[in-house]
């Protein structure tokens, strides 16, 4: 008998499920138990909805003092559609892009574009972006059809509420499709990396030191089992990424 541990993991987030294996000389209800449980535990470590992925996304690329940027509107620039908005919003991106690569900065970002009934149904950008360290007075610089807003990772409870939160849109307006990609993001980010290993049924998920579990579910029906979790790996000392997670709750 055997195990299967899978591990997804981005920058400091981790997210590994370890489930029983069926095997070979096993009897039909044996197998059957067994196929169940990797069925379970397979389906609590795929990335099916686009907050799972953008979650991921965000932890490989970014950190707490990297920057969430809301770009508003004012009653005199508001665009007529969405792919006005969306043309003048990356007409910015390429500014920003070039101010940062004359001062030799990268530009790393990932943007969403709403219209939530719920927000008074007018245009707005979300967007997350590495920061820099003066980026405020730039920012507004560029943008003059409205406000911008910035506030740091950190202010947010994990990447997990900051993904479901530049998700929302589609689920509130019941578009959101499974697998769809509801973000985009800058070329050139980071991709989240999967292991896969077969181990001896003996053999579990062992948290490193000073890890900071966020997420758990286990299940075993006898013949089989799984164990998921997801969670934060200690920061390193000296890092020279900086890249700390959100850590506190963004105010509602």
């Amino acid at each position: 008998m055997s195990k299967r541990i899978k591990t997804i993991t981005a920058g400091r987030l981790v997210s590994a499920v370890c489930y029983t294996v069926a095997g070979p000389r096993d009897g039909e209800q044996e197998r059957s138990c067994k196929r169940e449980m990797s069925s379970a535990g397979q389906d609590s470590i795929n990335l099916r909805r686009s907050w799972q992925k953008l979650e991921m996304t965000l932890a490989a690329n970014f950190g707490g003092q990297d920057l969430h940027v809301v770009y508003t509107y004012d009653d005199a620039h508001i665009p007529i559609h969405k792919d006005a908005a969306l043309k003048q919003y990356r007409k910015m991106l390429k500014l920003l892009r070039g101010a940062r690569k004359m001062a030799g900065q990268k530009t790393r970002y990932i943007y969403v574009t709403e219209q939530l009934s719920s927000e008074g149904g007018r245009l707005h950008h979300h967007m997350v972006l590495n920061g820099t360290g003066r980026d405020v007075e730039v920012l507004r610089s560029l943008w003059p059809y409205g406000q911008v807003e910035v506030e740091r990772l950190d202010v947010w409870e994990g990447y997990e509420a900051l993904a479901r939160y530049l998700t929302k849109e589609p689920r509130e307006v019941g578009k959101c499709r499974v697998g769809e990609r509801t973000w985009t993001p800058s070329i050139g980010l980071l991709k989240p990396k999967t292991e896969t290993e077969t181990v001896k049924d003996n053999v579990t998920i062992t948290l490193p030191p000073g890890a900071f579990v966020l997420s758990r579910k286990a299940d075993n029906n006898g013949w089989g089992e799984y164990l998921y979790l997801k969670y934060l790996l200690p920061e390193k000392k000296g890092d020279k990424k900086g890249r700390r997670p959100p850590a506190k709750r963004k105010p509602a």
